[in-house]
């Protein structure tokens, strides 16, 4: 489960998940906030794009908190998928 936690301002401390986006129902990348923004279906290859450095939009709607880019330090629970080199 991939999730961050917001560091600064009146919510600080609240816990932020992958946001799938109602546009086109998919959870977005991108390197930098002006885009290009790269959409995904599969949750699962979200982990081989933050290991490459693309931020990932996450938010929490049970706490009003609105989508936003999030940097791959700062996210918890994608590197234990990193691929298995032998």
């Amino acid at each position: 489960m991939l999730f961050a936690f917001v560091r600064r301002g009146k919510k600080s401390g609240i816990r932020l998940f992958p946001h799938r986006h109602k546009e086109d129902d998919r959870y977005h990348v991108s390197l930098t906030r002006q885009g290009p923004h790269i959409p995904l279906f599969d949750d699962r290859d979200i982990p081989d794009y933050l290991a490459n450095g693309y931020s990932l939009s996450m938010s929490n709607a049970d706490e009003n908190y609105r989508p936003t880019l999030i940097r791959p330090s700062s996210i918890h629970g994608w590197q234990s998928f990193g691929s298995f080199a032998g």
